[in-house]
């Protein structure tokens, strides 16, 4: 038999087990007194019918009774602790027959007491097991199957001995006696049903309560990491910007007193190494941004991890490569190239004096590579490892010295992972050096790669610049436009500045522009993209450069269907030099 009803099958798996728990432990609790006044009623009963009918069939039947009370008041059941889907199912079982064992022993009466020559005692008899019938419905236990049965074991000998030994009138009872059993059924069936609504209802507030509760406190750890993250921000920022301050008020003092050109120069790498220091927090900063915001899309396919390594180890010579010629992963090759760069970084950054293993194998399977980026360095700490992919954790820098990074090159190999779905795992010890890891699948062997972009750098830009290149800048930030301007004046070129599109498209003499600086975010009707269009249009020969901090893939592809440049803010010297050399080639 089940007990499975209606609300109980739509709910869900786990919501149905804290149901049955529920219902289990109500049905299973300690119920002493009701069976002391139920065993006082049966002592009654026994009485009465050992001074009717028989006193030895009436004391058996008191004995019998007796023991199962006795069984269900001194031994109760004790559920397993804690209750789980494996254990529930036979401790439901264990209730069933307990009570089963205890509703069959009153319904020996009616065998015992049934005395087939007195159909008055008949219908006493009736009366008292139908009375005991409606009485255990309601205490006896709140699990269906469990009522079921003792409900059938304490009317069915009844109704057996009614309908063959029993007087007419008797067997009328009996048949009624069936009906009784069919109603007191449903009368269960329903109980039940209700109250495992009650139970689902409550189960389901907590559940939601829970979960608020547990969303609060998500809510406010994120609040907490989001506050402590800004404030590690906010306190890195500063620092690059206070030493700008300062090392531009001594340039100033020192230009001023006619300071000498050595002593100069050492300021002026001061304020360089200060700005990218600004430069590469804030370039991190945004790649966090931009990889939470999901921003740059996912473009998985094949990918030689050989070449990929070896292009990274080119920037140093302290790195070196070990990788079959056969490994080619299918993954996303931007963000796979950002994991790797910034786990090499941190390598050489953290063994100053020890070499890089950039090390690919074989995965646990044929269908994944194991990439590994391995050091010599000064190793990390157990209780260090897991904190090292957060942000603006480091190792022994509590001071924040900035030109030992700023924590944030794991905690973007943290995030890009996640989008790439993979783990990167960490083997280390103090001194020993440190092995960052993760899997990639497989791709095909067959699978042909697309040609490769060659890598070679352009030398273009370190050829010399005509003098008197004409530039128009199209810029309305006039710090950022003094300072290209200045840089362009250093070069002998001739800026042309404007603070929107349509005073260069009105006052700039465009037959005489060499090369155009066109910012993204300009006011007015036109933005750089629709400048650089309509510059275009009139100058299809003009050397064109949308110049933003916030280039967009779309914007750089679109910058490559035109033939034009896409320079990032803050632009970096030698970007702009490529652009006009690129004009005069």
């Amino acid at each position: 038999m089940s007990s499975t009803s209606a609300p109980d099958n739509a709910a869900p798996p786990a919501s149905r087990f804290a149901v049955q728990c529920e219902v289990l432990r109500l049905s299973a609790q300690p119920t002493g007194p009701a069976l002391v006044v139920q065993f006082l009623l049966d002592c009654g009963v026994a009485m009465l019918f050992a001074w009717q009918y028989a006193f030895t069939p009436a004391m058996m039947w008191l004995a019998l009774v007796g023991f199962t009370t006795a069984v269900r008041g001194f031994f109760p059941q004790h559920p397993p602790t804690p209750l789980t889907p494996e254990n529930l199912p036979g401790a439901l079982r264990v209730h069933t027959w307990r009570i089963a064992m205890h509703e069959a022993a009153h319904g020996a009466a009616g065998v015992l007491l049934f005395n087939p020559r007195e159909p008055v005692e008949q219908l006493l008899l009736a009366t008292v097991i139908m009375a005991m019938t409606l009485s255990s419905a309601f205490s006896v236990s709140y699990y269906t199957p469990a009522m079921r049965l003792a409900i059938t074991l304490l009317l069915a000998p009844l109704i057996a001995m009614g309908l063959i030994f029993g007087s007419p009138v008797m067997r009328t009872a009996s048949l009624l006696g069936v009906g009784l059993m069919v109603m007191v059924w449903k009368l269960v069936t329903d109980r039940s049903r209700h109250l495992e609504e009650n139970i689902m209802r409550r189960h389901e507030e907590s559940t939601l309560r829970e979960q608020a509760q547990t969303g609060l406190r998500e809510s406010e750890h994120a609040q907490a990491e989001r506050l402590r993250f800004f404030s590690a921000a906010n306190h890195d920022l500063r620092q690059p910007v206070m030493a700008i301050g300062l090392q531009a008020e001594v340039l100033r003092q020192q230009l001023e007193t006619d300071t000498p050109k050595h002593v100069v120069a050492q300021t002026v790498i001061a304020l360089s190494q200060a700005q990218q220091a600004l430069e590469g927090l804030t370039n991190q900063l945004l790649e966090i941004g931009r990889i939470e915001a999901a921003a740059d899309p996912l473009k998985p396919g094949p990918i030689a991890l050989g070449p990929m390594l070896r292009e990274l180890a080119r920037h140093s010579t302290r790195v070196r490569v070990r990788c079959p010629a056969s490994a080619l992963a299918w993954t996303d090759a931007v963000a796979l190239r950002r994991v790797l760069g910034n786990l090499t970084d941190n390598a050489l950054k953290f063994a100053p004096q020890g070499r890089v293993l950039l090390a690919v194998r074989r995965g646990r399977t044929a269908a994944t590579w194991r990439v590994e980026v391995r050091d010599n360095g000064i190793g990390i700490a157990p209780d260090m490892q897991q904190r090292v992919f957060g942000d603006f954790e480091q190792i022994g820098n509590v001071e924040r010295n900035l030109q030992r990074g700023h924590g944030l090159g794991l905690a973007i190999v943290r995030r890009l992972a996640d989008r790439l779905g993979f783990v990167v795992t960490l083997r280390s010890a103090p001194g020993r050096g440190s092995v960052f890891g993760f899997d990639l699948e497989a791709a095909p062997a067959d699978l042909v790669l697309p040609e490769a972009i060659g890598t070679e750098t352009n030398a273009a830009h370190m050829l010399p610049l005509r003098p008197g290149m004409a530039v128009l800048v199209v810029e309305d930030n006039t710090v950022v436009a003094d300072s290209i301007a200045a840089l362009l004046r250093h070069w002998k070129a001739e800026p042309r500045v404007y603070a929107n599109a349509s005073e260069a498209l009105a006052l700039a003499d465009l037959d005489a522009i060499d090369v155009a600086l066109c910012d993204i975010r300009l006011p007015g009707d036109l933005d750089g993209v629709a400048l650089a269009d309509l510059l275009q249009t009139q100058r299809p020969d003009l050397t064109i450069a949308l110049v933003s901090a916030d280039i967009e893939p779309v914007t750089q592809r679109l910058a490559r269907q035109r033939g034009w440049h896409a320079l990032r803010k803050p632009v970096q010297a030698g970007e702009l030099r490529a652009v006009l050399a690129a004009a005069q080639a």
